[in-house]
């Protein structure tokens, strides 16, 4: 069988991997940028066929073809081929040849994902329960071999090049508009997260108001099988707190839910995850109290790209001095600024997004700055003892960075400095 991959990242890489070493046919990569002289002796060394600085059609000669997530399904020129089912996205090649003999477990959401897939992996590790865990975390999906158990994350971009992909657990950690630079609409952007109600086992956010109204198990504050609280969750009748543990705000409360009906289901125990719960250690650049200066605290949220994440933050440092950066990926921003409105002291605005956030911001203190550094001179001048400082950008870094850990490690390494 012939093989040929659009797009040559981090999924595709393991694709080719698992090809060559499964034996499963020849390959041919298709890559629309540059491909650096190491790939190119590695192609040559294992009889890999490869064309740079465009896509052509010789992709089409292949028997299947494999896209990166960044490729959408219907774009010109591998439509055709999609609607015949010899064009899939890695998702699904993983599903077909990767992901066999393992109980596959699958996460989306607008935020959390990355949070409540690494707890979940915590608790296992807690458990000794032999697993992989990737996806879109970083480890692509085609990277598992032997693992009973598979973990993932799950971007909406994979799941629009899934067709038969049927994980035994399907979560949405929740649904707010996302990415609608990429998707045609928000229907679209939804029904590509809702592929996972599908699942054996479906648990959902039944207080996120875009996820229809579905059949799954609830994760509520009102009315749900998983019952939230402040700072505790209720689970099977089962209370687990959060409170000595370095996890904080409500949105923690539904990460470490969804993390711990999951956990259970895969036969961790409730001591495990007790246990767990009071071990983990948040990620970096999500809601990151990383600094105390002259009173004032220091929080990096630079993983916050949507308004969503942005006012969840908010709720948690109610007051702050906001920094609002980056290229913009929603079509409007009023509820973004709305709610600096309500909940913040002042806001500094950089970047791509300020002509979209710019004419809103009447009746709101805002200051205009072009550079991280000059955003955190202007927080350090109006900022005083008991405030916070926040970067939560409501935007992707793209603009400026090369990645949102970029930009959280300029703010960080600016303000020790």
């Amino acid at each position: 069988m012939d093989f040929a991959l659009m797009g040559f990242g981090v999924s595709n890489r393991s694709v080719l991997k698992f090809i060559l070493e499964k034996k499963l046919g020849k390959v041919f990569v298709s890559e629309n940028g540059k491909i650096g002289e190491e790939d190119k002796k590695f192609f040559t060394d294992n009889d890999v066929d490869f064309e740079e600085n465009g896509n052509t059609k010789k992709l089409l000669d292949s028997d299947l073809i494999i896209y990166s997530p960044s490729v959408r399904p219907d774009s010109p020129l591998i439509g055709d081929a999609v609607k015949k089912d010899r064009a899939i996205g890695e998702i699904e090649f993983a599903w077909r040849y990767v992901l066999k003999g393992s109980k596959v477990i699958a996460i989306t959401g607008s935020n959390g994902k990355t949070t409540t897939v690494s707890l979940i992996d915590h608790v296992l590790k807690e458990a000794g329960i032999n697993h992989f865990t990737g996806g879109n975390i970083g480890t692509a999906a085609s990277d598992r071999r032997d693992e009973k158990v598979s973990v993932l994350e799950i971007s909406s971009f994979q799941l629009m090049g899934t067709k038969t992909f049927d994980p035994e657990v399907g979560a949405i950690l929740n649904i707010s508009p996302n990415h609608l630079d990429w998707h045609k609409d928000l229907d679209e952007y939804v029904n590509a997260k809702m592929k996972l109600s599908e699942a054996k086992v479906f648990l959902y956010n039944a207080d996120s108001s875009y996820i229809p109204s579905n059949k799954g198990l609830r994760v509520s504050r009102s009315d749900g099988s998983i019952k939230i609280k402040d700072g505790e969750f209720e689970m099977y009748g089962d209370t687990f707190s959060l409170r000595d543990s370095k996890l904080f705000g409500i949105h923690n409360v539904y990460n470490a839910a969804f993390a711990s009906v999951i956990s259970k289901f895969i036969g961790a125990s409730n001591e495990d995850i007790q246990k767990a719960l009071k071990t983990f250690k948040p990620l970096e650049h999500r809601q990151e109290l990383f600094a105390r200066i002259d009173g004032v605290t220091y929080i990096n949220d630079s993983k916050s790209t949507t308004s969503e994440s942005t006012l969840m933050a908010l709720d948690n440092f109610k007051g702050s001095i906001v920094i609002i950066c980056g290229r913009p990926k929603e079509k409007d921003y009023s509820d973004l600024v709305d709610g600096l409105k309500r909940k913040a002291k002042s806001v500094i605005i950089m970047g791509d997004i300020v002509p979209k956030v710019k004419p809103l911001m009447k009746d709101l203190v805002y200051f205009e700055v072009t550079s991280m550094e000059d955003a955190v001179l202007k927080a350090k001048s109006i900022a005083r003892d008991g405030d916070v400082v926040l970067l939560s950008p409501g935007a992707t870094s793209f603009d400026m960075f090369k990645n949102y850990e970029e930009r959280g490690e300029t703010f960080k390494r600016i303000v020790m400095k």
